[in-house]
């Protein structure tokens, strides 16, 4: 997390609170919701409320829906697991683990592939948590709901709704891209357009991606070379195939 500011100086005026407020009117009572604690006379810092409060935005602008906001590293169970399954928690503990040495490289996408139910999804928020955790922002897209979102202002004609979604998912700071092309067997031509856009953006710019998708590595490249190669590419080091039903914990 950042540090918290140095004392800061302040004008005579702030130094008391004269609002005659009572303090449990105020979400903080540390500060009374101005932001900084009075040190000396003319001297404050930074409450560790704003940071709280900054976290609280940050999670709100990810779109991570409540239900996921619980994923950690910590409530993902590896015992008794096939030993892909902990390859793939130890692959995206590394990758939140060492974000920041490597989000600047060409190879700083997470990429999960394959068999339903074998936790492709949680370790993806996983990684996210653990990133928001620090501040550092992202922007979560479920496939499904969100084709569907975006079909929806295509059939509205809203240009702009599609173009600010779209903008968001291309220039967030990392994107988590969850069950990519799940769904009908071939993705309509719209849709391949669309994925194709983002990822390419997002490929030229380096800019950190977590995917997971039901598709093993040979049936993204069916569908587009382009886009299969370019995911592949990034995901160097960082991608798990998993196939098999003893790794879907649903059937266990």
């Amino acid at each position: 997390m950042e540090p918290l500011a140095k004392a800061i100086k302040l004008p005579p005026s702030t130094g008391a609170n004269s609002s005659g407020r009572e303090a449990e009117n105020f979400k903080c009572a540390n500060c009374q919701d101005r932001g900084i604690v009075p040190v000396s006379n003319n001297l404050a810092e930074i409450c560790p409320c704003q940071q709280q409060r900054k976290m609280e935005r940050l999670m709100e602008s990810s779109q991570i829906t409540p239900a996921f906001r619980s994923k950690t590293f910590e409530n993902f169970s590896i015992n008794q697991r096939p030993p892909v399954i902990q390859d793939m928690f130890e692959c995206a503990r590394d990758y939140a683990n060492r974000f920041e040495e490597i989000q600047l490289t060409e190879n700083n996408w997470l990429v999960y592939l394959g068999e339903v139910g074998c936790g492709k999804t949680h370790l993806s928020m996983a990684v996210a948590n653990s990133l928001l955790a620090k501040t550092i922002p992202v922007l979560y897209f479920p496939h499904v709901e969100g084709i569907k979102e975006l079909l929806k202002y295509f059939q509205q004609k809203s240009e702009t709704g599609i173009h600010t979604r779209v903008e968001k998912m291309k220039k967030a700071q990392v994107l988590i891209w969850d069950d990519l092309f799940k769904g009908r067997d071939k993705p309509t031509d719209w849709v391949m357009e669309l994925v194709f856009e983002v990822i390419n953006y997002r490929y030229l710019n380096l800019l950190p991606t977590v995917i997971n998708s039901e598709r093993l590595d040979y049936m993204l490249l069916e569908l587009d070379k382009a886009t299969g190669s370019r995911i592949l590419e990034r995901g160097k080091g960082y991608t798990v195939i998993v196939e098999g039903q003893a790794c879907n914990y649903r059937l266990q």
